[in-house]
């Protein structure tokens, strides 16, 4: 039976009220085997909790990733940002199964422009560290005598050949056959020139070595990772050191205090948000962020759309009183008063203050 209508026959089933749905990986190529498995992505209204499955379906096994339009975003976040686009690749390069909601188009037209600008450059402490890891195996195979442990470490200089080579190309990573195709995908000649001197240890430290060149060389003695959390100073930011340098959304004012820049910190944004009065904010959310929110000054009101019904929730709150903002979730701040400013302080669970500004509190995929 052909893929396609089996993955779609599938999610009929089992999922008819899914708002959209994909088909991706080895099943819709050339590489396809007896034993290749639908890569399964379907999105839900009001599945409270994200889930991997393995199951047979019919004649066919099935890797199912279910997901709320909430937490496909945040699950395609996190593999793009480990350079590991599982998740999005599927989506990106996938069949549209189903398509309820008419948002199919649109999730694969953003999970494509993410993939194809890439994971960005490498910072220079991932590459020293990727540098160091491949020189101190290469070092290994150079002293190895135990037959079985010299195996592992070649294999293993294959894979950090591999991982390496990508990484100072700006391009993606992968794991198991993936992370091959990757490569290829690259640099075929040197995805072949690997997989031929595996079995030959001189062969292969000089196809390793010329890795490392393109890296900068070699590097062991004198690499050093910092890692001291106890010997650092305390910072003290006046009021006059805040900062409207730092994401804006219509319809209020933030101030930073504490982040990244100003501070060093490493995953914690603090500062300020202020609301005229008879203002409200321009619909958003805060990507992978966690939100505090403690409210110093007037009457602001919080505004989400509840999970369980799609309606409109305002959390009206005073001086003293404290909102928690889950990850991706769209909200806006409003103040009702017409005369009082509203000011509440702010602390997010990244150095960076994300803000992605919407249409409307429904979008959840324009950016």
């Amino acid at each position: 039976m052909d893929p396609v209508p089996a993955a779609r026959a599938l999610v009929a089933e089992l999922f008819p009220d899914a708002l959209y749905a994909f088909l991706g990986g080895s099943a819709l190529t050339g590489r396809r085997t007896s034993r290749s498995d639908l890569d399964v992505v379907v999105v839900l209204d009001g599945l409270g909790v994200p889930y991997r499955e393995s199951l047979r379906w019919r004649e066919w096994p099935v890797d199912l990733m279910a997901h709320n339009e909430l937490s496909l975003i945040a699950y395609a976040d996190r593999d793009l940002a480990g350079r590991l686009p599982t998740l999005p690749r599927v989506c990106a390069e996938g069949v549209v199964l189903t398509d309820r909601a008419g948002r199919a188009a649109e999730v694969q037209a953003v999970m494509r422009e993410r993939l194809s600008a890439g994971p960005g450059p490498a910072t220079p402490q991932m590459l020293d560290r990727a540098r160091y890891v491949l020189s101190d195996l290469l070092d290994d195979l150079a002293g190895a005598t135990d037959p079985g442990e010299q195996a592992f470490v070649r294999w293993q200089i294959v894979q950090e050949s591999a991982r390496l080579a990508l990484t100072v190309a700006g391009r993606w990573h992968g794991s198991g056959k993936w992370l091959l195709r990757e490569l290829r995908s690259y640099d075929a000649a040197l995805a072949d020139e690997l997989l031929a001197a595996h079995d030959d240890p001189v062969h292969l430290a000089a196809t390793a070595t010329s890795v490392l060149e393109r890296a900068g060389g070699r590097l062991w003695e004198g690499y050093r990772a910092d890692g001291d959390p106890f010997h650092q100073r305390l910072r003290h930011l006046t009021s006059g050191d805040l900062t409207s340098e730092t994401a804006q959304s219509s319809g209020m004012h933030r101030l930073a205090a504490v982040s990244g820049r100003t501070a060093g910190s490493g995953k914690l944004w603090m500062g300020q948000t202020h609301v005229a009065p008879s203002t409200r904010s321009a619909d958003h959310h805060h990507g992978a962020s966690e939100t505090a929110i403690y409210v110093v000054s007037g009457t602001p009101s919080f505004v989400f759309l509840d999970p369980g019904s799609a309606r409109e929730t305002r959390l009206d709150t005073k001086p003293g009183d404290y909102i928690f903002v889950p990850p991706y979730v769209p909200h806006r701040e409003e103040n009702p008063d017409p005369d009082q400013e509203a000011v509440v302080v702010i602390a997010r669970s990244t150095q960076d203050a994300i803000v992605v500004n919407l249409p409307d509190l429904a979008t959840y995929w324009r950016r």
